[in-house]
């Protein structure tokens, strides 16, 4: 059921957050120096950017996606007789104003009612102190993510632009790739150009406005001539406020592009183990793309329009995964099995039919189908290295025989390889060499078999300063693989000392 701004008075008026209170309440991602500094450089860089016109596409008499080309940034707005509704707010004011701005002046009315957050990412909410005179609308997780988490904000924001520097130096690196001028090189350079952006907003004038109105699976948003229909998608690894809108009367459903994307078969995979609550996802799709009151178009993100039945493909795929994962792994079959019988050769050939297959690569497609087929498979086990990392690294002894015992007694836990071998180097990283031989040797007794982890150990033993050992491990990793080259060099460094 949904709760008013009324009702979450009970949470010290803060559901709702004012830039000002922002600014009190929030320590600053830079020194008031630099905020300053800035200020005058995003009005200075994006003032060429605000004078770029903007196109709209007509979805249907209601339903309008404003579009800037120079970008390719675009905003879904949906218009009734009670006032505008808009989703998602971008990752700063000064993008949402600017969309703001456009759809005052294509719609010709100002009358904002609603603001619905579909996701709870910074970076998708970030422009909504630009709509504070609506009533902005998400799932409740957001106010449990969000409220009161200053240091967890702060870090979100730090990861996300740290993720979008990354994207615009690699894009920046393909740009000489392509002919320059042609359109490969013109949308290679528009997409390097949004991610610098992105990360300059984000990291120089972000502010949180939370939600004022929250929901817990599903609500009803009337509007006159026409109602929105929220419904939760459920936990998808780090996200778990994700919102499907339903527009029944234009029989449309508008998808995040984190559970439906035109290069993704289902919710983003995450190399991480992550809760993701599948089951779900398959009742809200099948509700909305099988239902009695099925839509015939489906919206993906703010970009993609397509009919139901490619949309319905996806849940074609998501549904098969997970039953046929599911029934491998109660039948006791390895990852490696469940791979080979679900691979493209084999039981998932049709996913060569697909329209995402069309459009994208194998080499894309194939490493992505494994990560789902791996995810899928881990919601049924205890992963030893997610017991490790939940009880923190400061109890890395405890944890370390805990899960030695459980390999004893429990049949549903798990030793993952790369997963352990990944705190290890997370331990390397940190200088805390000696708990990370600790944990390299428990990826030794797990998989002696394996040249990487006798590679691992020996790197840790290297930085350890225990060069024997890290001769011996070497040593052993080209006897299992003798094509090893990392440790055929390391051998070479430590020989001329």
């Amino acid at each position: 059921m949904g709760r008013n701004r009324g009702q979450l008075s009970d949470r010290k008026d803060a559901m709702f957050i004012t830039r000002n209170t922002v600014a009190r309440n929030l320590p600053k991602i830079r020194s008031n120096l630099l905020v300053a500094c800035t200020v005058i450089s995003v009005l200075f860089s994006f003032s060429i950017a605000f004078a770029q016109e903007f196109t709209t596409e007509r979805i249907s008499d209601r339903i309008f996606r404003i579009l800037e080309p120079s970008s390719g940034e675009s905003q879904i707005v949906i218009q009734s007789e009670k006032g505008l509704v808009v989703l998602n707010a971008f990752w700063s004011e000064v993008t949402a104003r600017k969309f703001k701005k456009e759809i005052v002046r294509e719609l010709g009315r100002d009358d904002f009612v609603y603001t619905i957050n579909t996701m709870d990412r910074l970076d998708m909410i970030g422009g909504n102190a630009a709509y504070g005179e609506t009533e902005i609308v998400s799932h409740s997780s957001f106010i449990d993510k969000y409220y009161g988490k200053d240091e967890e904000v702060r870090a979100e924001i730090t990861r996300l632009v740290d993720m979008w520097r990354w994207k615009e130096d690699v894009s920046r690196e393909r740009l000489p790739t392509h002919e320059e001028g042609s359109e490969a090189w013109n949308n290679e350079k528009r997409w390097m150009t949004t991610c610098g952006r992105r990360a300059d907003e984000l990291e120089q004038s972000f502010s949180l406005v939370l939600p004022t109105m929250l929901y817990d699976e599903k609500k009803k948003l009337p509007l006159g001539d026409i109602s929105l229909e929220l419904i939760w998608f459920g936990q998808a690894g780090d996200y778990n406020g994700m919102t499907v809108t339903v527009i029944p009367e234009e029989k449309t459903a508008i998808i995040p592009t984190f559970i439906m994307h035109p290069q993704h078969f289902a919710p983003h995979p995450h190399s991480e183990y992550r809760d993701l609550d599948v089951p779900k996802w398959i009742a809200v799709l099948e509700e909305i793309l099988e239902g009695e009151d099925a839509v015939e178009t489906v919206i993906c993100g703010m970009r993609d329009v397509w009919p139901r039945e490619r949309a319905h493909e996806h849940l074609v795929y998501i549904r098969r995964l997970w039953n046929r994962v599911t029934t491998m792994e109660a039948e006791g079959k390895t990852l490696s099995e469940v791979w080979e019988q679900l691979s493209f050769e084999n039981e998932f050939a049709f996913v060569k039919e697909m329209k995402i297959y069309e459009v994208n690569s194998d080499d894309w497609l194939r490493p992505q189908h494994m990560d789902h087929a791996r995810l899928f498979y881990l919601q049924h086990k205890t992963l030893a290295s997610q017991i490790m990392m939940d009880a923190g690294m400061d109890s890395l002894q405890t944890s370390l025989a805990r899960v030695r015992e459980l390999r004893k007694t429990d049949s549903k836990i798990y030793f993952e390889e790369a997963s352990i071998n990944g705190i290890g180097y997370y331990l390397i990283g940190q200088g805390r060499f000696a708990d990370a031989i600790e944990v390299l040797k428990l990826n030794v007794e797990l998989f002696p078999e394996s040249s990487n982890v006798y590679d691992s150990l020996g790197e840790a033993y290297m930085k350890n300063g225990d060069l024997d050992k890290a001769i011996e491990n070497y040593n052993k990793s080209l006897e299992l693989n003798p094509e090893n080259e990392n440790a055929k060099q390391m051998l070479e460094e430590i020989r001329r000392g």
